[in-house]
């Protein structure tokens, strides 16, 4: 049946983030921004709510007060755009990324619904007939507001004075002032009109500007909406061709102790949008019908009530001892000037069927089965319109009000959000709200989210995002081998060479080359995803394999390096081969600079031009040693770095650089005192490969460069490989180079006199070390926080953001299985034509 509108339109006129409604009460708008308390950590939580309960009570002088966290569709498509301007403007990168952009959205629509995020919003009135201290004024007001309602009867309408904000703005200041500690902004003129628009339009789709368009050229379209009510009880909206089912959910009881309740953040676990919506007012301590003459009568209701039980022999029960001690308690705080409220919460959820709402109803109910959720179907109507902006709670309402201190209020938990990750960036996966395992079922972690994770990672270098704790650009990847991780560390490294960046990556198994190609051959064949075989193409690999002869002399000083720069290598890594003496660094030298002028005239020049030279020398010590070095660089790992300059040696022009390392054996950092010949060999590879990594990242400050060492731990293991990385970590924010280090185990990474650190970190699990992920990413070890990271299947890791955010979060690994077996590291099947997440993992 139609609903006849039980009260109109109440909302007068807008201005900036204010309303004027039509009994002349105005309430301004804003929205407050999510505020870092991570999922595990009370201690961060606890702060938290004593900001907003010192916020809270500033707000004694306005009387009432609503926070509304409303779930707001995140238009994925319009992030992308954003996204695309940050995309390496060849068509190779652009095309690539225009295929993954629609296979995200296909699988983020198909397997969630529609991806939505939470907004907090906190509304306060700056003029109520109820908060009034000037009594002439609440005369004047309470006979405006008769006279108009007499004068409509006939109708006949008052004129709004178009300035009528301006004696409210000094008050709007005042509020302001008061909310400093909340990261607070005041809506815009669109803002506010569309956020009361939403309270006629929830679950229904709409175009967003149009709508706001119509309501500023007649207020009377707000609520231009259909109401009708089915099987007696239940809400539907209807708009055009579009209609939605709707329920309000009060809260009707709280347990007896609502320490750490945290309602409203509880709701974000759930997998469909929930609308909070709480009502409040702050109300007297003394008289009659305060909370103290309330609290006083129900505590001689029990005492009458124990002493009948005696007179009968019976002793009082545990529950009305309970009660007795709560009701003093509450005493202590009014008689200690604790301000109290009322307040209304009330949960509003949308479905496209009755069958969906019992549902949700259901889920919800589970989510919160500590606390009284009513379906109140008596009531819909009632809490519709009660829960409207600019309503607020009077004295007849009665039913499925709380009365609290404003410290067991804000016990709720408001203004958190379990984000990580960047507003626009790749879709990588979802937040995963347990703490329970999910015993290797990540699709169903996946499925039980809606909380997507963006990331983009360079980001952290930028000055102009905010929110952020730390600039440092350098990121870190661990975990054992099996969890996901070198899944994980390929996909997100891909995505991020389709931006406007270049890339080195430190290959030291050597995979990429023919992962990678082998997939590109397979998809040629079959005619498939040309974008994707175009993009692997362009990639640069360098196989660092000194049995090939293409790569001899690759990374030779003297080839890829001026003299300014060269002659400091080639020294270093002649060092690093025998000892250094007087006589023999001065003949060094002299070789060196006869053999860069000779291949500055023209000539083909390389290392083993040196050590000829050196080995002509007259003098006989000098002789040896360049005999010595000449003997060492045949046949042997220093072919690649030690040549005639017969190949032109690594480029610093490609984007994407692979470069994978064969037969280098390196030592231990315990062996170092006494190498074999083949790990000297191996040390000297290695310092080649890092100057050229450090030259990489410095080679042009303006441009963003991209250093990733897989298999870190190989790096640690030697004082050499540690000075690379730290050499690499210190370019940093200032040489614009991020630095992604991909290794076994966070313990890999604490090297002693390091203060540089990684700005972001994704942990995967560590059988042997859960302890010492927690101490890295400052999360106190506590059996909850521990089971969390234990808890965590393949597919998952903890996600520490350049926001101080920690999330435990789901690698999303399916939305395109083509590209995902670029990320394989076991052998699969060639007759298999899909890949499951198990098998490139």
């Amino acid at each position: 049946m139609r609903v006849t509108k039980l009260k109109e339109n109440q909302i007068w006129a807008f201005y900036e983030n204010m309303i004027l409604l039509k009994n002349s009460s105005v309430f301004a708008f804003y929205e407050i921004k999510s505020m870092v308390a991570n999922t595990m950590s009370l201690l961060e939580k606890e702060k938290l709510k004593v900001s907003v309960a010192s916020v809270i009570n500033d707000l004694h002088p306005f009387g009432d007060f609503e926070i509304n966290d409303v779930p707001m569709t995140r238009d994925l498509i319009a992030i992308f755009e954003e996204l695309s301007d940050r995309l390496d403007p060849k068509d190779v990168y652009r095309n690539l990324a225009e295929t993954i952009f629609k296979k995200t959205l296909n699988e983020i629509y198909e397997t969630s619904g529609v991806p939505f995020s939470y907004k907090h919003y906190l509304v306060v009135p700056l003029k109520s007939l109820h908060i009034s201290v000037d009594l002439k004024s609440v005369v004047k007001q309470a006979y405006r507001d008769t006279k108009q309602t007499f004068m409509e009867g006939f109708g006949i309408y008052e004129d709004i004075d178009e300035n009528w904000y301006e004696k409210y703005l000094p008050q709007r200041q005042v509020l302001e002032s008061r909310l400093s500690l909340l990261h607070y902004k005041p809506l815009t003129i669109q803002e506010t009109i569309f956020l009361n628009l939403l309270q006629y339009r929830r679950g229904l789709s709409l175009d967003v500007d149009s709508e706001i368009k119509q309501v500023q050229s007649s207020i009377e379209n707000i609520d231009d909406v259909n109401i009708t009510i089915e099987n007696v009880n239940v809400m539907k909206l209807s708009n055009g061709d579009d209609e939605t089912y709707i329920a309000h959910y009060p809260i009707g009881t709280l347990p007896r102790n609502i320490s750490h309740i945290h309602i409203v953040e509880r709701l974000k676990n759930l997998n469909f949008p929930v609308e909070s919506k709480i009502k409040a007012k702050f109300v007297g301590t003394k008289g009659f019908w305060s909370i103290a003459g309330q609290t006083t009568r129900a505590q001689d209701k029990i005492k009458n009530a124990v002493s009948e039980d005696m007179e009968a022999g019976d002793s009082a029960n545990q529950e009305q001892l309970d009660d007795f001690y709560l009701l003093n308690d509450l005493k202590d705080k009014i008689n200690a000037k604790e301000k109290m409220l009322h307040y209304m919460h009330t949960l509003i959820v949308t479905g496209e069927s009755i069958e969906v709402l019992k549902l949700k109803l259901d889920m919800l109910t589970a989510t919160l089965e500590d606390v009284g959720v009513l379906k109140a179907s008596a009531d819909q109507i009632y809490l519709f319109y009660k829960n409207m902006f600019g309503e607020t709670l009077e004295f007849w309402d009665k039913n499925f009000i709380q009365k609290v201190t404003v410290e067991g209020f804000c016990e709720n938990l408001f203004f958190v959000s379990h984000k990580v990750g960047t507003d626009v960036g790749w879709y990588i996966g979802k937040v995963d709200n347990e703490v329970t395992s999910w015993f290797g079922d990540f699709r169903t972690a996946l499925q039980s989210s809606n909380n997507l994770v963006l990331s983009d990672l360079l980001q952290a270098n930028k000055l102009e995002v905010n929110g952020k704790v730390t600039n440092n650009p350098h990121v870190l990847i661990t975990g054992d081998t099996g969890n996901g991780k070198s899944f994980a560390a390929k996909l997100i490294v891909v995505l991020h060479t389709l931006l406007k960046c270049k890339l080195l990556y430190i290959d030291p198994k050597d995979e990429l080359k023919g992962q990678f190609l082998a997939v590109a051959q397979e998809l040629e064949e079959q005619g498939l995803y040309p974008e994707l075989v175009a993009y692997i193409r362009s990639i640069n690999f360098v196989s660092l394999d000194p049995t090939k002869k293409e790569n001899v002399g690759m990374l030779d000083p003297i080839v890829f390096l001026p003299k300014s720069e060269g002659k400091a290598l080639a020294k270093s890594l002649v060092w690093t081969l025998s000892e250094k003496d007087d006589e023999k660094d001065t003949a060094l030298s002299s070789a060196l600079d006869k053999v860069y002028d000779e291949k500055e005239a023209g000539e083909q020049r390389g290392m083993l031009d040196v050590f000829e030279e050196l080995a002509n020398s007259d003098k006989e010590r000098i002789q040896h040693f360049g005999s010595a070095l000449l003997g060492n660089a045949h046949d042997s790992t220093l072919s690649v770095v030690f040549s005639r300059g017969e190949h032109k040696g690594i480029s610093m022009r490609d984007k994407v650089t692979v470069i994978g390392i064969k037969n280098v054996e390196l030592p231990s950092e315990s062996s170092q005192i006494e190498m074999t010949d083949s790990e000297r060999n191996g040390l000297v590879v290695l310092n080649a490969i890092g100057y050229f990594c450090k030259r990489f990242g410095s080679a042009d400050i303006a441009e963003e460069t991209i250093t990733v060492m897989d298999e870190g731990w190989l790096f640690e293991t030697s004082s050499t490989g540690k000075k690379i990385l730290n050499d690499i970590k210190r370019l940093g924010r200032s040489q614009n180079n991020f630095l992604i280090v991909i290794t076994q185990s966070v313990v890999d990474v604490n090297a002693e006199g390091d203060n540089t650190g990684f700005g972001t970190v994704f942990a995967f699990r560590e059988e042997n070390h859960v302890a010492e992920i927690l101490d890295y990413i400052k999360v106190p070890n506590t059996e909850e926080t521990y089971k969390w990271v234990d808890n965590m299947t393949m597919a998952q890791c903890i996600y520490y953001d350049t926001f101080g955010r920690k999330e435990r979060i789901t690698i999303d690994g399916g939305f395109f299985p083509e590209l995902s077996k670029l990320f394989a590291t076991v052998k699969v099947k060639e007759e298999k034509d899909t890949y499951s997440w198990e098998e490139v993992s």
